[in-house]
């Protein structure tokens, strides 16, 4: 048995938070199965304030004792909140990796996490998830806000992982060639190193979500009773090409009146909002606004009931490195569910699953070609699809997707040291250094008593 500390995002699912999204699922499908092979725990989740859970608040203040049900055998481990918003969070990350002492740490899911495990690892052997390019998230990122500060944040934060990490994981085979490119440039590529694997695929699992239920949100729309009711679940996100979606459908909508498009989820609260209020502000001022159904970001045990009403699933992304190198975890859901996916195909996933014919392909930034499509399937959508998913998700699943963390986890061991890249290691640890002391003047008394003073003079005056 190795003691891991976990440090991914939450709520988990298994909380039934508001808002569930790939880095949610990611904590969960690394940890259900080191909890299923016997591993000590400590889960470090970063939870955001205004995402509320009714089992987090002891949990800010210290670890607190957990159980999951894996496999119909319940399993215990601690747990504890972390605020990625609030000054001293990562130093809040040190302090409980080591009451904890950890034989090993393990970071799940994009960014923080990733960040968080490089700036809290002591000597122990750190195992570096990175589900999707950092950097060509930045690039998504620059292109909608027109700056450069993504950047220069995601560069640093990666760069502090490379250096620090033992070995990483990825979301795809394409972007473990691109992860491996980052480590050579990172000096992280010695001959020390040579023969040693450093970087595992780990493939998006969604095994285990509750597919069947019959509770709808209480703002699901009164359709007719022959509507063709598309779905959009789930964030939208800088990648998403919101132009081409609300065309298609549009362009769907003016020959097929059946056709209706329910979206819950919705924006990216400090990553990205302004895709989906632009979706969203073009939706309601077309000709068939009645026919767009905005529910938000609805309740977990909601959402096996919204899938069974639905006719078709939609993902649509804009060509871009993210897509390239990512996956899309959202299709993975749709067909656990048993609802068909039209999406683009762009990925390793799709790539995957366009062969094995379980998805609907249109080309990128073709809103003819969806109209079209849709329209067409309208007419005759061909059947068979839960049986063709039976038989591939396998390889999806968690067991699967996690064997090479889980192996490395019985017998952890520290990588070789890299060569020093000064123009970069210099920095990017002269920059941690500042943070840290930032974070230990905001967490002191004195800083909280004058934060204080601050607020009340405000109200004063």
């Amino acid at each position: 048995m190795t003691r891991v500390l976990l440090i991914g995002t939450g709520p988990l699912p298994d909380d039934g938070p508001r808002e569930l999204g790939f880095p949610q699922l990611r904590a969960r499908q690394f940890l259900l199965p080191l909890l299923a092979a016997g591993h000590e725990v400590l889960a470090v989740l970063f939870v955001r304030r205004d995402v509320p859970s009714p089992q987090e608040e002891d949990a800010v203040q210290r670890a607190v004792p957990r159980t999951l049900t894996v496999h119909g055998q319940p399993r215990s481990y601690e747990y504890a909140v972390v605020r990625p918003d609030e000054p001293g969070r990562f130093l809040r990350v040190r302090d409980l990796r080591r009451e904890f002492a950890p034989d090993v740490i393990v970071t799940a899911g994009p960014f923080l996490p990733m960040a968080a495990g490089a700036r809290a690892a002591g000597d122990e052997p750190l195992w570096v998830d990175v589900p999707g390019d950092p950097m060509c998230e930045a690039q998504a990122k620059a292109l909608r806000s027109g700056s450069t500060d993504p950047i220069h944040r995601y560069r640093q934060m990666l760069g502090q992982a490379l250096a620090r990490g033992d070995r990483f994981s990825v979301i795809s085979g394409a972007q473990r060639g691109s992860l491996i490119g980052a480590l050579g440039f990172a000096g992280r590529l010695t001959g020390d190193a040579a023969g040693d694997e450093l970087v595992h695929v780990a493939r998006g699992s969604v095994e285990g979500l509750q597919t069947h239920g019959d509770t709808l949100p209480e703002a699901f729309p009164d359709l007719p009773d022959d509507a063709l009711t598309v779905l959009f679940c789930g964030g939208y996100n800088n990648w998403l090409d919101g132009d081409t979606l609300l065309s298609g459908l549009l362009g769907a909508m003016d020959r097929e009146p059946r056709l209706h498009l329910v979206s819950t989820g919705g924006a990216l609260p400090g990553h990205d909002e302004s895709t989906y209020h632009a979706f969203r502000d073009g939706a309601m001022a077309s000709a068939h606004s009645a026919r767009f159904h905005f529910l938000g970001w609805v309740p977990l045990e909601t959402l096996p009931g919204v899938f069974a009403r639905s006719w078709l699933s939609l993902s649509m992304d804009r060509p871009c490195y993210e897509a390239e190198f990512g996956a899309r975890t959202r299709i993975l859901e749709s067909l656990e569910r048993g609802v068909p996916v039209c999406t683009t195909d762009l990925c390793e996933l799709t790539h995957e699953l366009a062969a094995a014919n379980l998805i609907h392909v249109v080309p990128v930034g073709d809103a003819d070609a969806l109209a079209d499509k849709l329209a067409a399937l309208a007419q005759a959508m061909p059947d068979g699809l839960s049986q063709r998913w039976a038989t591939h998700r396998a390889q999806y699943g968690m067991a699967e997707t996690t064997a090479a963390l889980l192996a490395w986890v019985e017998d952890p061991q520290r990588a070789p040291g890299g060569v020093p890249v000064d123009f970069l290691e210099d920095s990017w640890q002269e920059l941690a250094r500042l943070q840290d002391r930032l974070e230990e003047v905001w967490k002191s008394p004195t800083w909280r008593t004058l934060g204080r003073v601050h607020q009340l003079l405000k109200r004063l005056r």
